[in-house]
């Protein structure tokens, strides 16, 4: 029997990911904002755009790295999700 893989917005176990959706979709926004904030000419005077840019990164990849921080401290509650409930 052959395995179906994961797709790339879903976690080992085949379930749709809405976390790796957000963080590819916040990704792509920093990417958008540091290109706008680099070569736009009004956007170089100002440095709002460089804070948004950090802002987007941190929302890419924050909430992946506090997930994985929870789940190894808390094994049993990432096993069970109803536990927690």
């Amino acid at each position: 029997m052959s395995q179906r893989r994961a797709g790339f917005l879903e976690d080992h176990q085949g379930n749709a990911s809405s976390m790796r959706l957000m963080s590819i979709t916040a990704l792509g926004a920093s990417v958008a904002f540091g290109l706008i904030s680099v070569l736009h000419p009004a956007a170089r005077s100002e440095a709002n755009g460089l804070y948004i840019t950090m802002a987007f990164l941190l929302a890419a990849f924050a909430p992946k790295a506090l997930q994985k921080f929870a789940e190894a401290k808390f094994p049993q509650l990432s096993a069970n999700p109803e536990a927690a409930e």
